[in-house]
């Protein structure tokens, strides 16, 4: 439930960006909504989260688990936030896009509360929204 709340409230922010697909949209708002010091502040404040959440990173339920392709998204997200070159805010925007598959997942069923990883991942994803969004709510104000 707390999950819900916060992501829509993330999404009445990034809800107006203009491409029509809506990972771009949450990564856009976060690129251009943060400062590289706001970013960052909450990309250390989060960091034991983020590392749980990829350990293994999450894969798209709506692919079967045997696709060679479940995880592609999430790796290829997971590999933009390890790198040191990207900007923090392009680095939080990655972060971003691994929640919305979390997101993606649990709206339309995916996630099992009786499964110890799923939980997990809810929980970790729920901690990086708790400090995510009043962090965007303060840059828009």
């Amino acid at each position: 439930r707390e999950f819900s709340e916060l992501w829509t409230a993330f999404n009445a922010i990034y809800g107006g960006e203009p491409d029509r697909r809506e990972r771009a949209r949450v990564m856009r708002c976060l690129r251009e909504s943060f400062s590289a010091a706001a970013a960052l502040r909450v990309l250390r404040a989060t960091t034991p989260s983020i590392t749980r959440i990829l350990d293994i990173p999450p894969g798209d339920m709506g692919r079967d688990r045997t696709d060679p392709n479940f995880r592609a998204a999430s790796q290829k997200y997971a590999a933009v936030y390890r790198t040191p070159k990207e900007s923090s805010a392009a680095r939080l925007a990655a972060v971003g896009a691994i929640l919305y598959q979390v997101r993606c997942d649990l709206v339309h069923g995916s996630k099992d509360p009786a499964n110890p990883r799923d939980r997990m991942l809810v929980t970790e994803s729920l901690a990086v929204l708790g400090v995510l969004v009043p962090a965007l709510e303060d840059q828009l104000t």
